[in-house]
């Protein structure tokens, strides 16, 4: 017997000012939007069966049998909606109504002893978790949104919520239309998928199918079907995971590629589509705050956005999902689109071609659009909010103003391209590949030290020469710049002894590389440069070691190069220093 529970609470979101600082990875790392939670009573074997045979089909299955743990794990539970199946004597769900987690409640029982009404029982309830779960992660679409008097933002600790999300979304898509994925992407892919659906037969053969037929003209395919990779791109996309976001990197470019194909090939059958719809349910408090108090600022969909030009697939979506939570507001939104501001940048395009079931437009991941109104319906069971939407130029100037933060060229200036370097970081295939690695290091520190910020960069400096120790012999002149590097930094600090150790090492790897003495800023230049503010810091001063150092450094820039003209500043400081 299955039993399905209608699930009651309210949502308490608020408007809160956002740290953007990286997330701490949990223990237990989930890539999809739910998890399905089934509590038993342990005294009763006779549902170890049922529950192999789901772990088998579904993701994120699992078990407890005592109810105060259950409910504490499900009170711990922060980006995921749970699926909750109760069983044995445990057939009592007032306990888990105040639980915001909680999507559905099933009640299952299997009193009979032949295995194939057990079997249909359990097929039941699988059937119905599956189009549960499908529902809802139709509905799990995140919206950012920024004011229409959202002029001055940046990447900052006083950025909201709703501003940070909408510049993350839109510098995440600039960073990976510059990014160049290497062939073996679709690999790293697949192995992290695997990784993660071990247990789970049927997205293993569909990874599987993935790993062995995947082809960039089926991109659009693999994003819009419900497999392994919309789950998990909507689920990262949603709770900001750069790493996984960076491994579908090269999905999302290709994605792009695609959608301007498509447009070309279906131009014609898109000039008569003007008005398409999308339907979704959210909580009051989060309707007000990010749709309702923000009517002509601007939004994006975080994910691909998949429509219909058929109204009443909307509003039939919309009610399906009321009927699960009556307590939540249905929104309609009717996009306009003029078919002019089409750009390769946000392209669309009808999904004909990709299936031919489908009569559904894609817009590609965070697209913007301009809220131009909100408007009340009613009918006699729900009340329903129509929320216009208007497909906007790239080239809108309030918005270009907006985005100025995440479209920087100069890395050192652009603060979401640091933050996004952080994530990276948590990247297990970055950590096994020392060369991306020591760039991504050698990246952040050199931001910090524009940002004067020395010891972080010097931190980062000396990472990147540690990895860079793991694939380079300790004499190679590659390593000249990197000592060169810790040594500006520890010059930086006043800290002399030092930042000479590291200028010294430098001086012996450049003397191994004789070209670097005829290439522009080759060691001799910048030695001699260090030098003269060595020796003019250590004059000031009056530092009991200057002696010896200025002797050092012009000995060293003597055998270093001869004919530099700089040589002579040395000498004469380092005379100036022994008198």
């Amino acid at each position: 017997m299955i039993s399905n529970v209608l699930i009651r609470h309210s949502s308490a979101d608020h408007e809160e000012p956002l740290s953007m600082t990286a997330t701490i990875p949990r223990t237990t790392r989930f890539i999809e939007n739910y998890l399905i939670i089934w509590l038993y009573d342990e005294t009763l074997n006779k549902f170890e069966n049922e529950i192999q045979y789901l772990r088998k089909l579904i993701y994120g299955l699992k078990t407890f049998n005592n109810i105060d743990a259950c409910i504490t794990f499900i009170n711990n539970v922060q980006d995921e909606k749970v699926f909750l199946i109760i069983s044995g004597r445990y057939r009592t769900f007032e306990c888990f109504h105040h639980l915001p987690q909680l999507e559905k409640l099933y009640i299952f029982d299997s009193f009979q002893e032949l295995n194939d009404t057990k079997h249909q029982n359990i097929n039941n309830l699988y059937k119905q978790l599956q189009e549960d779960i499908q529902l809802c992660e139709m509905d799990f679409m995140s919206i950012a949104v920024v004011s229409p008097l959202s002029q001055d933002i940046s990447f900052s600790s006083k950025l909201t919520k709703q501003q940070s999300s909408f510049l993350f979304e839109q510098m995440i898509k600039e960073i990976i239309s510059r990014l160049k994925f290497e062939s073996s992407s679709k690999d790293v892919l697949v192995d992290f998928c695997r990784m993660h659906y071990m247990n789970n037969d049927e997205q293993l053969h569909v990874i599987d199918e993935f790993a062995k037929n995947y082809r960039p003209n089926k991109v659009l395919w693999w994003l819009t079907n419900r497999c392994f990779i919309s789950k998990i791109l909507n689920r990262v996309q949603r709770t900001r995971e750069i790493d996984i976001i960076y491994k579908f990197g090269f999905l999302i470019k290709q994605a792009n590629i695609q959608l301007s194909r498509l447009y070309e090939e279906n131009t014609s059958l898109m000039k008569t589509i003007s008005v398409v719809y999308r339907g979704k349910t959210m909580s009051y408090t989060e309707f007000n705050t990010t749709i309702k108090n923000n009517c002509g600022g601007f939004l994006s969909f975080t994910d691909f956005l998949i429509t219909t030009n058929n109204k009443k697939v909307a509003i039939d979506f919309v009610d399906r999902r009321f009927a699960m939570h009556p307590d939540m507001a249905g929104i309609i939104f009717e996009i306009d689109i003029d078919q002019t501001l089409f750009n390769e940048k946000n392209p669309f395009a009808l999904l004909k071609d990709v299936d031919m079931n489908k009569d559904e437009i894609c817009f590609y991941m965070s697209t913007v659009f301009r809220i131009e109104s909100i408007e009340q319906t009613t009918n006699d069971v729900m009340v329903k909010w129509l929320v216009k939407l208007k497909l906007i130029n790239d080239n809108d100037q309030q918005l270009l103003h907006i985005l100025a933060p995440t479209r920087n060229p100069d890395i050192h200036n652009n603060q979401g391209f640091f933050w996004v370097l952080f994530g990276l970081l948590e990247d297990p295939n970055f950590r096994s590949q020392p060369r991306r690695l020591v760039r991504l290091h050698n990246g952040l520190a050199d931001i910090y030290t524009c940002k004067n910020e020395y010891i972080k960069a010097l931190d980062h400096y000396q990472q990147a020469l540690q990895m860079s120790l793991t694939y380079l012999p300790s004499d190679h002149s590659d390593l000249a710049p990197k000592y060169k590097a810790i040594g500006d930094n520890y010059l930086n600090q006043k800290d002399y002894i030092h930042a000479l150790e590291n200028y010294e090492k430098a001086i012996e790897l450049f003397k191994k590389d004789t070209s670097q003495h005829k290439k522009p800023g080759g060691g001799s230049e910048w030695l001699s440069h260090k030098g003269e503010m060595l020796l003019l810091e250590f004059q000031s001063t009056k530092l009991s070691q200057s002696l010896s150092i200025a002797r050092f450094l012009a000995k060293q820039f003597y055998l270093t190069d001869r004919d530099n003209f700089e040589q002579a500043k040395v000498n004469a400081v380092a005379n100036i220093v022994s008198d």
